[in-house]
């Protein structure tokens, strides 16, 4: 997959400048800088406790970075709290499902795209030719939801639960979507179509997953961070990361330590 090309007008779509992420005593991230171009897919894998969901975090501003700073789009958001680097155009999935259980689908995408909006509060109930309900509808298409639009979330399946969040992200019609982890927990025979999906995102939208599983995430990648230790140690492209020595020492040396 080929890396888009960025001008030397454009500026990139995020730019972290030796970003740092303290907890007391524990530097959790460290001295992280690299560019995402606009309209790249960007993948950061590591094992667990590399740092990767810290680092997400500290993008999406649920906590400002101890040191360095954060570009959107070239504007600097490090002080920015996390609602206003959203309303800026950074759109993000959890680890965690955070759904509206007791809601349709199609409510669900519909208060995500009004989260957004003014008057977001108002309890009116939209017409059959509302645009934001239209919109919603579009999502559903988008994250191959359209047949189960009208079911409640706490029946779909879990894998679908997942593409019901990729939706919710989306509309808040991010520049910079961050996905966290998004195949977490699926199983063998879901995972495919997460990956179809994300795979099939408007190349207009910048892309930056969070992932330890390969599989998930070099199909899509235009380029690849790896990380270790809250630290960048590898940045390639997919196909010269399958092969990078340094990383199969970094997973399998992981795994060798997990079962020592």
């Amino acid at each position: 997959m080929t890396s888009p090309t960025v001008s030397g007008t454009q500026a990139p779509a995020l730019s972290l400048k030796g970003v740092g992420r303290r907890f007391g005593a524990l530097q959790a991230v460290r001295d992280v800088t690299f560019d995402v171009a606009q309209g790249e897919r960007r993948a950061i894998l590591g094992p667990n406790g590399a740092g990767k969901t810290t680092l997400f975090n500290t993008i999406c501003g649920d906590f400002p970075p101890t040191s360095g700073s954060i570009l959107l789009f070239g504007e600097d958001i490090s002080a920015l709290k996390a609602y206003q680097r959203a309303r800026l155009g950074i759109g993000r999935t959890y680890q965690s499902s955070l759904l509206f259980d007791g809601l349709s689908v199609i409510d669900n995408l519909y208060l995500a795209i009004r989260g957004a909006r003014p008057g977001r509060f108002s309890m009116v109930k939209p017409g059959r030719d509302n645009p934001e309900l239209a919109r919603a509808r579009e999502l559903a298409e988008m994250v191959r939801l359209g047949h189960v639009q009208d079911r409640l979330v706490t029946e779909l399946s879990y894998g679908q639960r997942r593409q019901l969040e990729v939706g919710m992200a989306m509309g808040l019609s991010p520049r910079l979507l961050m996905l966290d982890e998004p195949a977490a927990g699926l199983s063998p025979i879901e995972r495919p179509e997460l990956s179809r999906l994300l795979r099939e995102l408007p190349r207009s939208l910048t892309v930056v997953l969070i992932e330890h599983d390969m599989d998930i995430a070099l199909p899509m990648a235009d380029r690849v961070t790896v990380m270790k230790d809250g630290a960048v140690v590898v940045e390639n492209t997919p196909d010269n990361i399958q092969t990078d020595p340094m990383v199969h020492e970094i997973y399998l040396g992981h795994r060798r330590q997990g079962h020592a």
